[in-house]
This record gives C-alpha cells, structure tokens and sequence, in this order.
C-alpha cells in the first residue's frame, strides 16, 4: 500500500500545473485628442514564473493586430492585474476593437472583450 501511494503522489506531484485562460474583467477605455488609453484588468492566476500572464493587445475586427504591451513581472499569486495601453491611433472606420490577453504557456485567450468606439 505504501508503495502504490508513493507511486500515486509522484505521478500527482509531476503532472504539469495548469492555470486557467487569461481573461479580460474589465476595460476603461478613454479618448482624447484622437488617441485612445486603455486601463485593462485581467485574471490569470499566475502559477510559475514560467506560466505567466506575459501580453495583453488590442486586435481589430478582422483580426489585425493594432498594438501590444508586455506584462514584464510575473504576478504570482495576484487575483488580477490592471495593465495599460496608451496614445494608440485606431484606424477611422473600425467601429469596435478586440482586447485579448496572452498567457506565456497557452498562448492567446480565444474570446477577448470586444470594445464599441464611440
């Protein structure tokens, strides 16, 4: 028994620790002077220095990517993080833009938060 709940432990404890996708909670998005700034906060419960929430961007609707930040520090243990995006020129005609969010080990959140321009 000893030798199977070993067994059982050191398959457990080596299994790759897994976080949940990146998502955007909230955006403040503002306009002045034909700019926009974006305050973005998202989850991602970071879990490793290797398992980061590392990028968040902001795409069009057609899936252009406009701009893109780095989240640099690894927020172990945060519930989330507020990031921000500034002086961006969006292109005249785009009526909504998409912000995603990029984790370090799955790669770009499939739904984003979709943002009206008003």
């Amino acid at each position: 028994m000893k030798i199977l709940f070993a067994t059982l432990a050191t398959l457990i404890m080596s299994l790759p620790a897994y976080a949940d996708e990146v998502e955007i909670l909230m955006v403040k998005a503002t306009q002045s002077a034909g700019l926009w700034n974006f305050d973005v906060t998202i989850l991602h419960p970071d879990i490793s220095a290797e398992h980061t929430l590392d990028r968040i961007a902001i795409f069009t609707p057609e899936e252009a990517q406009l701009v893109a930040a780095d989240i640099p520090v690894a927020n172990i243990g945060a519930e989330h993080v507020t990031a921000q995006i500034n002086d961006i020129t969006i292109p005249d005609g785009i009526e909504y833009i998409i912000i995603r969010g990029r984790c370090s080990v799955d790669g770009w959140t499939h739904d984003g938060i979709m943002i009206a321009l008003m």
